[in-house]
């Protein structure tokens, strides 16, 4: 999955093969990189599409009465 780097981070692949990814870059990463760094921010995908998030729960008008 591309990416857009927002903020410059390092990512450890398996816990020990550390990237280091530079703001401003556009880069494919593994899927389980990009939905970390988007959920913390530290990058957007590269597509301009917006992440997936759940849908905010808003407040409702109560319904009318019926009389």
């Amino acid at each position: 999955m591309q990416v857009q780097i927002l903020k410059s981070f390092a990512y450890a692949y398996g816990g020990t093969d550390v990237v280091h990814y530079e703001a401003g870059a556009t880069v494919d990463v593994s899927n389980e990189c990009a939905e970390l760094a988007i959920a913390e921010g530290w990058a957007a995908p590269a597509d301009g599409a917006k992440a997936a998030k759940p849908p905010a729960n808003k407040a409702r008008k109560a319904a009318p009465e019926n009389k």
